[in-house]
């Protein structure tokens, strides 16, 4: 009987620091009516500067690391690449806004 609590205290901290071990990293928002209105050139390239910068961020975060081994362990590292995928995916879908945006505005094409 011992050994079956033992068992279950194991689960229970393996399913405890499973759930603290898929890292987040935030999303970014899209671009709403507002921002498209008001924004500037300047305010554009500034967020596209941002925005690269999330995604520099999320890829040094998502580098291997001691959460890794708790995340494969509970679900062979699944959650991880999901939310680093959802990650990428909302700041390039923000660079596409802005880009698109910078045209419509006829921004100059000052690097971002």
């Amino acid at each position: 009987m011992s050994r079956l609590v033992i068992l279950a205290a194991i689960v229970g901290v393996l399913s405890v620091a499973q759930g603290c071990a898929t890292k987040t990293y935030g999303r970014q928002s899209t671009l709403t009516n507002f921002e498209k209105d008001s924004m500037t050139c300047r305010e554009i390239d500034l967020d596209l500067a941002k925005t690269h910068g999330f995604i520099d961020h999320v890829n040094k975060e998502s580098e291997f690391s001691g959460k890794d081994v708790l995340a494969i362990l509970g679900d062979f590292g699944i959650g991880n690449n999901m939310e680093k995928s959802a990650a990428l995916e909302s700041a390039n879908k923000r660079i596409e806004d802005l880009n698109a945006l910078k045209g419509a505005k006829k921004c100059g094409s000052t690097a971002a």
